[in-house]
C-alpha cells in the first residue's frame, strides 16, 4: 500500500487532465482513466489512483502537516496552506514483494513534474 499528497500552491499548474496526459507517456504499459477529478491507474490486479481534492478541511490538514516538514520556507508553507487543495495519491492494493515500488515511484515522478506541487509522505511526514 502507497500514499502520497501532492499539496498544490495556489498559482499550481496541476490538472487532472495534464496529470492523465504525463501518467500515460510515463507508464504506456499501463491503463490511464480520468473520471472527474481522479485519475486511475492499473496494471493486471494493481490499481493507483490521485485525486484532486479541495475544502477548509484540507486546510486544516495542511497546516498540521507542514509543521512537521523540513526545510519547507515560511512563505511556501503559507501559500500551500491558502490554496486548500491537495492532490491525493494511493492504493489499497498490498504489494508485500514490492513489486510495484518503482511503479508507484513513476506516479510519485510524474506528481513532482508540476509547478507549484510539494509532493510528501502523509505517513512519515517529509518531503518526496
Amino acid at each position: 500500500m502507497y500514499r502520497a499528497f501532492g499539496l498544490l500552491r495556489p498559482d499550481s499548474d496541476f490538472t487532472p487532465a495534464e496529470a492523465l496526459a504525463r501518467l500515460r507517456a510515463k507508464l504506456p504499459d499501463f491503463t490511464a482513466t480520468r473520471e472527474g477529478d481522479t485519475v486511475t491507474i492499473t496494471k493486471g490486479d494493481w490499481w493507483i489512483v490521485l485525486t484532486l481534492v479541495s475544502g477548509d478541511e484540507i486546510r486544516e490538514e495542511t497546516n498540521g502537516l507542514v509543521g512537521h516538514l523540513a526545510g519547507v520556507e515560511p512563505d511556501e508553507v503559507e501559500a500551500l496552506i491558502a490554496s486548500g487543495r491537495r492532490v491525493e495519491v494511493g492504493t489499497d492494493v498490498p504489494d508485500p514483494f514490492m513489486e510495484h515500488f518503482n511503479d508507484y515511484l513513476s506516479v510519485v515522478e510524474v506528481l513532482k513534474s508540476f509547478n507549484g506541487l510539494l509532493a510528501v509522505d502523509p505517513k512519515e511526514p517529509g518531503v518526496l
